[in-house]
């Protein structure tokens, strides 16, 4: 039978190494959370599955149910057009749209914290691309490839990247891009 399993490719240590350091990331991240994190993010979780769905409907049924006519009469404690259904309702509405804001804040900062990550590591990559140009380019001068070592775009590449420079083209082109589709 083990011919018929598909043939996994071996992952490399280096692979490895770099897929425990963000799990322990993602772990420390996830110790850094609050009590208040912890249930609000709990809460999100089920105020957004099926069950919650479910629950809702079993108790609007139940609710009406109980409070029509048929079933307890005058006693009824909301009769239909059921008011007090609709405050318990709203009131439960801003509740968890508080605790999805909560949680969607601490994703955001989250999100944050791997993007500055992200963007040091693309950094340090930059880096490290561009000393392997200058590398390149000594061997070449060495090895007396002239035509190789003098070109102008291996120049330009060779470049410091300015950030600052960088984020004023980006912030221009965008804006260019929303005044040609009037947002």
């Amino acid at each position: 039978m083990r011919w018929f399993r598909r043939y996994r490719p071996h992952v490399p240590p280096t692979v490895k190494k770099n897929i425990d350091s963000v799990k322990e990331l993602e772990e420390e991240l996830a110790r850094q959370r609050s009590r208040l994190d912890r249930l609000s993010d709990a809460i999100t979780r089920f105020t957004g599955s099926v069950r919650f769905v479910i629950a809702h409907l079993v108790f609007f049924a139940v609710w009406m149910a109980v409070n029509a006519a048929w079933f307890l009469g005058a006693a009824a404690f909301d009769p239909y057009p059921f008011v007090f259904l609709n405050l318990v309702l709203a009131m439960e509405t801003v509740i968890l749209s508080t605790f999805v804001l909560m949680s969607q804040n601490r994703q955001q900062r989250q999100a944050e914290q791997w993007a500055h990550i992200d963007l040091q590591v693309s950094l340090l990559a930059e880096q490290e691309a561009t000393k392997m140009l200058q590398m390149l380019r000594a061997i070449c001068q060495r090895l007396d490839l002239k035509e190789l070592a003098q070109d102008r775009e291996l120049k330009e590449m060779m470049e410091k990247t300015q950030l600052d420079v960088l984020a004023e083209e980006v912030e221009k082109a965008h804006k260019e891009a929303a005044a040609e589709t009037g947002a």
